[in-house]
């Protein structure tokens, strides 16, 4: 009994602790309290720290206050909160959203949520994204006696949705917004035109957007060059998959060069690589303490990694 009472007065400090921290503005612990305090059978507390969580910008507060309220059966259609949880870096909160739009036919929404679910680590977000990919792929480049009733329908509805997107890109790329000048050249890509999407993706590039310069490195790859020097300025604006790109692309010719890139996409700040870590830990087998130390960057970024 008296064990009891003593994890219970524990239990009681660390709520205490929590809601002291969600006060004080910690989104992750507003989620935390809320999370005990749901599993305890409480019904307010959730919503009013699901929701202090989601203010503080916790996508997955934004996730669970979603979930809270379709169980209270309130907000049925609004999508507010998953767009918040997938703007704030919560992996599946992008999942659900995009399985939502692909339900209402906003294939490009849809596909846009599954790409950043699998940026964020979420697997089956990248397994949808892939045969959503492929599939749109086969019906924009197929003609009409190729496809049954229910392609045509998506082929038209989906050339609509991607002329209106790519305007309202072009609108915002000229006023400066590199990031849509960057999406803009990844969907004329999409479309074969590479002419365009080298305009874009230069645009974006120059104007040093990491993504940028990685589809302007896609472009290149398309036109058959034998140098990838945008996937090198991608990495040197500190995004781990153009270091990837760039070091695949001189690896048989150049390998200790490719390995100085895997490492970088080991440390880049944005988008780094596991598998890069690993890598150049293996690279590296001779300098065991160098080894060592790229297998737990590599444990630090996935955990799968851990095991061993």
């Amino acid at each position: 009994m008296k064990i009891f009472l003593i994890f219970l007065l524990s239990l009681s400090i660390e709520a205490s602790s929590l809601l002291e921290n969600c006060e004080a503005g910690i989104a992750n612990d507003c989620f935390e309290y809320a999370y005990k305090k749901s599993i305890a059978g409480d019904q307010l507390a959730p919503l009013t720290y699901f929701e202090k969580g989601c203010e503080l910008k916790d996508g997955k507060s934004c996730y669970a206050l979603d979930r809270v309220y379709k169980k209270l059966n309130q907000k049925k259609e609004s999508l507010d909160l998953l767009e918040k949880s997938c703007e704030y870096d919560f992996a599946m909160g992008c999942y659900q959203l995009g399985e939502i739009n692909y339900s209402n036919k906003n294939f490009l929404k849809a596909v846009e949520n599954y790409e950043k679910g699998c940026s964020l680590g979420l697997k089956k977000s990248c397994t949808k994204r892939i045969k959503y990919d492929t599939y749109f792929s086969k019906i924009i480049r197929s003609a009409n006696d190729q496809l049954n009733d229910e392609q045509k329908k998506h082929q038209k509805k989906y050339l609509e949705l991607l002329k209106k997107r790519m305007a309202d890109l072009e609108k915002k790329c000229l006023e400066k917004s590199y990031k849509s000048c960057t999406r803009l050249a990844k969907n004329n890509l999409f479309l074969a035109n590479l002419k365009e999407a080298r305009k874009w993706g230069e645009t974006a590039c120059n104007n040093k957007n990491a993504r940028g310069c990685l589809a302007l490195g896609e472009v290149e790859q398309k036109e058959g060059k034998l140098e990838f020097t945008s996937f090198e300025k991608a990495c040197d604006l500190d995004l781990g998959p153009g270091c990837v790109s760039y070091a695949q692309s001189i690896e048989n010719k150049n390998l200790a060069r490719a390995m100085s890139f895997y490492r970088r996409s080991c440390q880049a700040k944005i988008q780094p690589a596991a598998s890069s870590c690993m890598k150049y830990s293996s690279y590296q087998k001779s300098n065991p303490k160098l080894a060592k130390k790229f297998k737990l960057l590599a444990c630090k970024i996935d955990s799968s990694h851990c095991k061993n």
